[in-house]
C-alpha cells in the first residue's frame, strides 16, 4: 500500500496519525524510505519503513462513509459477551489488536451494555476506555475534530442506545 504526505493513517498499536513526511535515511549502509507519522493524540512521531507498511498493519484512517457506519454500529443491538471474564477480556483484546473501526465500535457498544446489565471488572473498564479512546482518536482524525468532540459523539450514541435498549427490555417485561 502506498501513502503520501497528508494522508490520514492508523497504526494498529500506536493509533491514528497523519503522514507529515517521507524521508530517506541510510541505515546499515543501505538507504531506506520511511513514512514520518505525526500522532497528535499521543504527542509522538513514528517512523515506519515504507516497505514494512503491510507487516506493521498501517492502514488508511476511516472516511466519512465509515464514520456513518461506526455511528450506526454504536446504535445497533449489542451482542452478549462471554460471562467468563478471561474469555471476555481475550475477545476484547483481539478486537483492540485488530484496530478496525467497526470492530472497535461493536466492542464499545457490547462492553457498555455488559456494564449496564452485568458488571465490568476493573480490567473490563480499562479495556473499554482503551478501545473507546482509540476509536475517538480515529474518529477525530477522520472528521477533523477534537478528540473530546469525537468522544462526546460516542458517549451520546451510547447513551441513546442504552436508554432505548433499557426501555425495550422494560416494555417486554411488562
Amino acid at each position: 500500500m502506498h501513502f503520501s504526505v497528508g494522508d490520514k493513517v492508523v497504526h494498529p498499536h500506536r493509533g491514528p496519525g497523519r503522514i507529515v513526511d517521507v524521508v530517506r535515511q541510510e541505515f546499515l549502509e543501505e538507504e531506506k524510505r520511511y513514512y514520518v507519522i505525526d500522532m497528535p493524540a499521543s504527542s509522538m512521531t513514528v517512523r515506519i519503513p515504507v516497505r514494512r507498511v503491510e507487516d506493521v498493519g498501517l492502514r488508511p484512517a476511516m472516511n466519512l462513509e465509515k464514520i456513518a457506519s461506526v455511528l450506526d454500529t454504536l446504535h445497533g443491538k449489542p451482542r452478549r459477551l462471554p460471562t467468563d471474564y478471561k474469555e471476555r477480556q481475550e475477545q476484547v483484546r483481539e478486537a483492540i489488536q485488530a484496530a478496525r473501526p467497526i470492530t472497535m465500535a461493536e466492542t464499545v457498544r457490547d462492553l457498555t451494555w455488559h456494564g449496564r446489565s452485568e458488571h465490568l471488572t476493573k480490567t473490563d473498564a480499562e479495556l473499554l476506555k482503551l478501545v473507546q479512546d482509540f476509536l475517538a482518536e480515529e474518529l477525530a482524525l477522520a472528521s477533523d475534530t477534537e478528540v473530546t468532540e469525537a468522544n462526546d459523539r460516542i458517549e451520546q450514541a451510547m447513551a441513546a442506545t442504552m436508554d432505548a435498549l433499557a426501555e425495550r427490555e422494560l416494555a417486554e417485561a411488562s
